[in-house]
């Protein structure tokens, strides 16, 4: 599954949910992804007539986009019927309640033997200690980063997320040593960001499943979600979603304990 795909909707998605009906970037986002099977087909020429805006226009949202120009962006269109089929397998299951709960209760219990309240302890005072804490993440993970954000900020902690290369390299140039949390399940997103990262002289923590060596070096310290191993299978997709929010919501409650401890005005 390409994650720069994944970001592209992610994208157009914001756009549609953050803009007033009716304008340009709304109109334009809510046309690609209505025409994500078919908009191969169509030219710069002709959604400019269909949606009654200028080629500038259209340009000028592609590069709002990140691309820099039209035939780029349209070209992630083209491509992204990348993991279809991986959901199709999970989710097209016909015994899916079964499978779904078969799969969770394999995942939560592996994620608890190995995300322990010792690691969970010891990352809250990272968290605790740093004034610039950072997570580090794709699109398709971001919108469980953003409710875990969220709750944080009612206990006084600022978390920023970041979900992109110009993301992070702005971040590294306006904060000195940070905390930067990366999720990056299968390797994908981390992939590009390396050599950024290995530069800066940030605490940097990874949550994955890949087993590159590489990023021993890079890394103060690892998490792998998944055993090498399985003694059942668990779909990676799952990690995605309840692998994520399980993290998440341990060093939540690891942080308000701790708040509780510290007899934080913030603590409930």
């Amino acid at each position: 599954m390409n994650t720069n795909r994944l970001n592209f909707v992610y994208k157009l998605n914001h756009i549609v949910n953050e803009n007033e009906i009716g304008t340009i970037e709304y109109e334009l986002a809510k046309f690609f992804l209505e025409n994500f099977k078919s908009v191969t087909r169509w030219n710069i020429y002709q959604i400019a007539e269909s949606q009654h805006v200028s080629r500038a226009s259209i340009r000028r949202f592609a590069q709002q986009l990140g691309y820099e120009n039209f035939s780029d962006m349209k070209k992630a269109a083209e491509t992204f019927d990348d993991g279809v089929n991986e959901f199709q397998q999970f989710y097209g299951y016909s015994d899916f309640l079964r499978k779904l709960k078969r799969n969770i209760n394999a995942l939560l219990e592996e994620l608890s033997v190995r995300f322990n309240t010792q690691e969970v302890d010891r990352l809250v005072r990272m968290i605790n200690t740093n004034k610039h804490v950072m997570i580090l993440c794709s699109s398709n993970i971001a919108g469980s980063v953003k409710t875990f954000q969220q709750r944080m900020i009612l206990f006084g902690k600022r978390i920023s997320l970041l979900t992109s290369k110009e993301d992070l390299e702005n971040a590294l140039g306006t904060n000195d040593n940070p905390l930067i949390i990366v999720f990056s399940i299968s390797g994908l997103f981390i992939s590009s960001l390396l050599v950024d990262l290995e530069k800066s002289a940030a605490q940097k923590i990874l949550f994955t499943n890949n087993r590159n060596p590489m990023y021993n070096r890079v890394f103060d310290k690892i998490y792998h979600l998944s055993a090498q191993y399985h003694d059942q299978e668990i779909t990676e997709l799952l990690y995605y979603t309840y692998g994520i929010d399980f993290v998440l919501d341990l060093l939540l409650n690891g942080y308000i304990l701790e708040q509780k401890k510290e007899g934080s005005p913030h603590a409930l």
